[in-house]
């Protein structure tokens, strides 16, 4: 992957995360399990794919 996508994703992982944190926090008393889970997911994929571009960037850098 290219590195140019590296801060998309590590944007869209931080907009996920504070869209799940803003929806658990305004509906505290009904929080949802599927809820939680269909924000968590997409955050947790941007950033696995943040951290994989990170990290072929830096092995390519190395050899």
């Amino acid at each position: 992957m290219s590195y140019k996508f590296f801060y998309l994703f590590l944007i869209g992982g931080f907009i996920s995360l504070g869209l799940l944190i803003y929806e658990t926090i305004t509906t505290y008393p009904k929080t949802e399990t599927a809820g939680i889970f269909a924000g968590l997911v997409p955050a947790i994929v941007l950033f696995y794919l943040a951290h994989k571009v990170w990290r072929e960037h830096n092995d390519r850098d190395l050899m």
